[in-house]
This record gives structure tokens, C-alpha cells and sequence, in this order.
């Protein structure tokens, strides 16, 4: 889908009807479940916030699948609302603890919109340029990056410094890549069955595909790697499978 047709479907109050409710859904009920686990239950957030991740990331590749790229834009419209909401939520809130890390205080909230707009950038701009691998960045993002935090906080014993946007340091560990690296593969297996890549050559893009955004994952500053994934994975992707004639 190009810019104008995009354009166009947002334009349309019928896709808002129809795909609005979904996302509002997901978006409040996936940081409500995050906050209740952390403030309830005591669930760390690097684990809570991973979980809202997987989820807007999930849901993201189905409402791709049911709706194409202008579900996809209203979702990541809405998402980007609740953003700047999360801006004016005071600490202790239900719908921001399961989401801000301690770690990056005392910019905790600038961590939690931040990562998501380049979510959503990462997602408009895949759409519109390589829109039938979209969905490998969703999951390769979505779960494989996903996994490198939890694997890092239980297992990470080899760590070292990366990048950060502002004001906090921030560490990452070689068990939590190899995390990434595991999850991404099986993500970018399924999304290139959804992307209609035939089995065998789907194998050897994946591994690529794989590769490729867990060393950018790797090296990525600390608030932007959910942009520089999700794009890595989704372009490696489509050249591999051009490259291979399937594209």
C-alpha cells in the first residue's frame, strides 16, 4: 500500500469503528494487566513491560493479517495517543508501573513513550515499503526482543554497556542476545509462513533475518531498538527473498 492509500484508509471512519475497539482494548487491558502484576503481585517490570510488549506486537501481526496496513496504522495511532497520556500519569498509576523501569529513572515515563513511538515509526515505514514482510518485523521485534530482557535479568551473567538516548546507563548481557537470537529465528519462521515464503527457503531468511536484527539489537541505543529491529528484520527479510526470487 502506498502513502495515499494509506492515507485514504485513515481517513475512513469505518476502519476506526471496526479496528478501534481491538486496539483501545489491547492497549488498556495489556497495561492494566502489567500494572496489576507489578503492583499485585510483585512481578518485576522488566517482566511486566515485556509482556505488554509481546502483546501489542501479537496483536499487531493478527490485525495485519485480518485488516492489512491500515489496521495496523490505526492501532499504532491509537497507541501513540495512549502515549501521550502515559506522559501525564502520576507515579504509582496503575497503567504506567507495569511499563516504566526503575532503572530508568528519572526518566521513566521518556522510556516508556519514546520506544513506543519508534514502534510505531518502524511500523508505518514497513508497511509502506516492504508490506508483505511487515509481519516478520512484528515478531521479530515483538518476541525475539522481547525475550533478551527476562533471559538477561534471570541468566545474564556476560553484560556489556550500550548506548542510551538520555540520561541512564543501560546494560545489556550475551545470554540475553542469544535469547534474542533463538526467539527471533521462531518469529521470523512463522511470519515468513503468514508472508507466504515456501518451508525450505524460509529456513536459511530466517536464520538471517534472525541474525541480523539480534546484532543490531546488540549494538542499538537504549530506547530506539524497537525501531531498528523491527526494520532490520523485516528488510533482511524481503532482500533475502528477492534475492532468492521470492519477492
Amino acid at each position: 500500500m502506498d502513502f495515499t492509500g494509506a492515507l485514504s484508509g485513515l481517513l475512513d471512519p469505518q476502519n476506526w469503528v471496526l479496528f478501534g475497539p481491538p486496539s483501545v482494548a489491547v492497549l488498556g487491558l495489556g497495561a492494566l494487566l502489567a500494572g496489576w502484576l507489578k503492583l499485585r503481585r510483585g512481578v518485576r517490570t522488566n517482566y511486566t513491560r515485556k509482556l505488554f510488549h509481546v502483546l501489542c506486537f501479537s496483536y499487531a501481526a493478527g490485525i495485519f493479517v485480518i485488516g492489512g496496513t491500515v489496521a495496523v496504522l490505526v492501532f499504532g495511532g491509537l497507541g501513540i495517543g495512549a502515549m501521550i497520556v502515559a506522559l501525564f500519569l502520576k507515579d504509582g498509576n496503575i497503567l504506567l508501573e507495569g511499563l516504566a523501569r526503575e532503572q530508568d529513572a528519572p526518566h521513566r515515563r521518556f522510556y516508556v513513550v519514546v520506544p513506543f513511538i519508534a514502534t510505531a515509526v518502524a511500523g508505518v515505514l514497513d508497511n509502506l515499503l516492504v508490506p508483505r514482510f511487515a509481519v516478520v518485523g512484528y515478531l521479530v521485534s515483538g518476541w525475539g526482543d522481547a525475550a533478551g530482557e527476562p533471559v538477561g535479568v534471570r541468566w545474564g551473567r556476560h553484560r556489556y554497556r550500550v548506548r542510551a538516548l538520555w540520561g541512564v546507563e543501560c546494560t545489556r548481557s550475551l545470554e540475553g542476545s542469544l535469547g534474542v537470537f533463538l526467539v527471533s529465528w521462531a518469529g521470523a519462521l512463522i511470519a515468513l509462513q503468514i508472508a507466504a515464503v515456501p518451508w525450505p527457503p524460509a529456513l536459511p531468511i530466517s536464520l538471517l533475518s534472525a541474525a541480523a536484527a539480534t546484532l543490531v539489537e546488540a549494538f542499538s541505543s537504549h530506547g530506539l531498538d524497537n525501531l531498528t529491529v523491527q526494520m532490520t528484520a523485516s528488510f533482511v527479510a524481503y532482500g533475502s527473498a528477492l534475492a532468492a526470487g521470492l519477492a
